[in-house]
């Protein structure tokens, strides 16, 4: 399965529209070795899983740890 790539330009005309989900969310792809991710972007106005490049996935686990840790 090929996934779009969100860069940090798309991502930020729009950041609602992605999220980042647990890779064993139903329907998440697996990586090309077979294994699933463990997170795994999601565009919730096409309804599909997506990319993101480094610099944003970083950001989005950095958030999702701060919201872990209040």
């Amino acid at each position: 399965m090929n996934l779009i790539r969100v860069d940090s330009k798309t991502f930020f005309q729009n950041p609602n529209q992605y999220q980042l989900v647990s890779g064993n969310t139903k329907g998440a792809p697996k990586c090309p070795y077979g294994n699933y991710y463990q997170w795994v972007g999601y565009d919730r106005i096409n309804h599909n899983f997506v990319r993101f490049t480094k610099s944003i996935f970083k950001n989005l686990i950095q958030k999702k740890y701060n919201e872990h840790n209040r």
